[in-house]
């Protein structure tokens, strides 16, 4: 997991002379050329995948995997489980084909009583499980920064075994998602696709996200 990649301070005195401000959007993809480069010269480096959250437009050339960030354990459009889908569907059309989200999200705020609190729930965990195993390339859980206040996958018998069915379904889908990472290697077409790329004249298609 290569994170923060987007945090170059625009006080920083780079090597080539150039002004922070004007590297600071090319910095995530020379951070995932310099991965790449790094693999290339270790054994088996093939078989390492790292994937970032920042990105580009020259990123994708590097970087093999994508994840859509810290969303909120929330369900909404906005930063939470649908914000993760909506982004996983954005950047495929952008260009990065690979990719994926922390199932059950990550960011959690336990506040003062009476205030907002953000904490994951159960059935918020289960939904997100089920999401990830049809949408995403790899399943990955996330403890979120509050790990001993948020509902997780290994806290009940139930819960363990939702995960072990979803995973096993998401394990019998992997040669057909071969076959869309192989699209998207020869093509550049994303694994999880908006209908609009596939129906482009389907008003409906075009309203998915309203």
């Amino acid at each position: 997991m290569h994170d923060f990649g987007e945090y170059l301070p625009f006080d920083a005195v780079l090597h080539n002379g150039n002004d922070p401000m004007y590297e600071h959007n090319n910095y995530p993809a020379l951070w995932a050329k310099v991965v790449e480069e790094a693999l290339s010269e270790v054994d088996n480096g093939g078989d390492i995948i790292p994937f970032m959250r920042a990105a580009t437009g020259g990123s994708p050339a590097h970087t093999r995997l994508y994840w859509m960030g810290d969303q909120l354990v929330t369900w909404d459009a906005y930063d939470g489980l649908q914000s993760a889908m909506i982004g996983l569907l954005n950047s495929g059309v952008s260009g990065f084909t690979l990719g994926h989200s922390d199932i059950g999200g990550y960011t959690s705020v336990k506040a003062v009583k009476g205030t907002v609190n953000y904490l994951r729930t159960k059935t918020l965990l289960f939904r997100w499980i089920e999401m990830s195993a049809f949408s995403d390339v790899i399943m990955r859980s996330h403890p979120s920064n509050l790990p001993d206040d948020d509902f997780q996958v290994y806290d009940d018998d139930e819960s363990v075994l939702f995960l072990k069915k979803f995973t096993e379904i998401h394990v019998k889908l992997a040669d057909y998602k071969m076959d869309l990472m192989k699209e998207a290697s020869e093509l550049g077409t994303p694994v999880t696709r908006p209908l609009l790329l596939h129906y482009p004249n389907e008003e409906a298609a075009r309203k998915v996200n309203d």
